[in-house]
């Protein structure tokens, strides 16, 4: 009879790897076997010195949205459940306002999750909302993509908005942060 040795899978190895690792062979071509580890490694914010819209920018590169349809079907709903984990976590180790400008890097529509924001102002989401319209975003992500940081600051002065800021959001505001939200996304006329 012969001994059989039995190693690790390739998945298990790729499990266990670093995020440095999984970026080098990322981008050394290995980029459908990295997938599933890189989009772990932005999950739990294990991402070494690197930022998410690193592992975005290396999905858009690669042209996620021309993928066949699971692929590209997990991958959107990957950054639904990414994007609605961070609204509900508040105060949190992730900014609304910084993951917003990674999750742009996905070239895909703003309404996709500034509609969820909306749906969520009955709790923590709120919290972020406020976070952003007072102190805005400086991360990273946000450079080259100026137009979607336009286009959400905009959405932050819609009458959709700021109605449910009023009636639902500002529940959960700190004392004092309600007018300090309204003053800056309600625009006085004649002062525009």
């Amino acid at each position: 009879m012969a001994l059989k040795a039995e190693f690790q899978g390739e998945s298990v190895l790729m499990a266990t790897l670093p995020a440095d690792a999984v970026f080098a062979r990322a981008t050394g071509g290995e980029l459908d076997e990295c997938i599933p580890r890189l989009l772990e490694l932005v999950a739990v914010g294990d991402l070494a010195d690197r930022y998410a819209f690193e592992v975005f920018d290396l999905l858009a590169t690669a042209g996620w949205q021309e993928w066949d349809m699971p692929a590209v079907q997990a991958i959107s709903h990957w950054a639904d459940a990414w994007w609605r984990t961070i609204l509900v976590d508040f105060p949190g180790e992730q900014r609304a306002a910084d993951r917003l400008g990674e999750l742009a890097h996905l070239n895909l529509t703003a309404i996709r999750w500034l509609g969820p924001w909306l749906e969520y102002l009955d709790g923590p989401a709120a919290q972020h909302l406020a976070d952003f319209v007072i102190n805005g975003s400086l991360h990273p992500a946000w450079v080259g993509f100026e137009d979607q940081y336009q286009q959400a600051v905009a959405w932050t002065q819609s009458e959709t908005l700021i109605n449910g800021i009023t009636m639902v959001a500002g529940a959960y505001f700190e004392p004092g942060q309600m007018a300090e939200v309204l003053e800056r996304v309600v625009v006085t006329p004649g002062l525009a």
